[in-house]
């Protein structure tokens, strides 16, 4: 009888490992930014946590080698409650496409690592911003920024807006900034000035450049954003309420 017992638990364990192997490479948060960014999940040990389109669910799930079964805990109008979603991770576990046996077409989300460099997969740039020795201010016209983004890439200078165009400043600055104003209301213009978000090993002639260029519009300030652990630069909103981060640094 206790031999019966011990193969019976050894059996339930290997099942159980088994199934925990496939849950490992799942666990974590996934988005569908900057591909979409209204599908956020987050698959716990025991619990996954959903965002679709601003609204949040709670459930539980597992998985096997090619489908997660997720049960919500509450049914939302026009969507299941238990759900099953034929998966494939890529070669790298950081891409993951999913699909229901109702859609023929796969649905990807992208792992979150790092907020920052999830957002920056948008732009196209990776930028590790400067260090500060000063006190960092906050821009609070952070709506009304014109933000440029900038970075060495083959050993180039790349300038990009935040929709990732690419921008030859000297040229397009001028249609640039008039398209901007042509959608904001007169007391939205006078608050708009330029953020600089620039990898730290952008020189200072570069920088300087730049700033010569961006002296076209005197009437807009140049604010230099500058690294802040705590400001959750890149975070998305996943609850769709229309949040923003704000950029800090100092007017230069």
């Amino acid at each position: 009888m206790k031999k019966k017992l011990s193969i019976l638990i050894l059996i339930v364990t290997i099942f159980s490992c088994s199934k925990n192997e496939y849950k490992k490479d799942l666990l974590g948060q996934w988005n569908n930014f900057p591909i979409g960014g209204m599908s956020d999940i987050k698959f716990y040990q025991d619990s996954v946590v959903s965002y679709e389109y601003g609204d949040k669910r709670i459930g539980n799930w597992t998985a096997d080698s090619s489908k997660i079964y997720i049960n919500f805990h509450k049914k939302l109008s026009g969507r299941k409650q238990k759900l099953t979603l034929f998966y494939d991770l890529n070669a790298k576990k950081d891409s993951l496409i999913t699909k229901t046996d109702t859609i023929l077409w796969g649905f990807v989300l992208l792992k979150v690592k790092n907020v920052w460099e999830h957002y920056l997969r948008d732009i196209d740039l990776q930028i590790e911003l400067p260090e500060s020795d000063f006190e960092l201010i906050r821009n609070d016209a952070t709506w009304y920024g014109t933000d440029l983004y900038m970075a060495y890439k083959n050993d180039t200078l790349a300038i990009t807006n935040d929709s990732g165009f690419r921008l030859n400043l000297a040229k397009d600055i001028k249609p640039l900034i008039f398209g901007e104003r042509a959608t904001m209301k007169e007391e939205e213009v006078n608050k708009m000035n330029f953020n600089l978000i620039a990898d730290k090993k952008v020189s200072k002639q570069e920088i300087d450049s730049i700033k010569r260029i961006l002296k076209e519009f005197p009437e807009m300030r140049i604010f230099r954003v500058f690294k802040n652990d705590s400001a959750n630069y890149g975070k998305y909103d996943i609850t769709n309420k229309g949040e923003k981060w704000y950029w800090y640094g100092k007017y230069e």
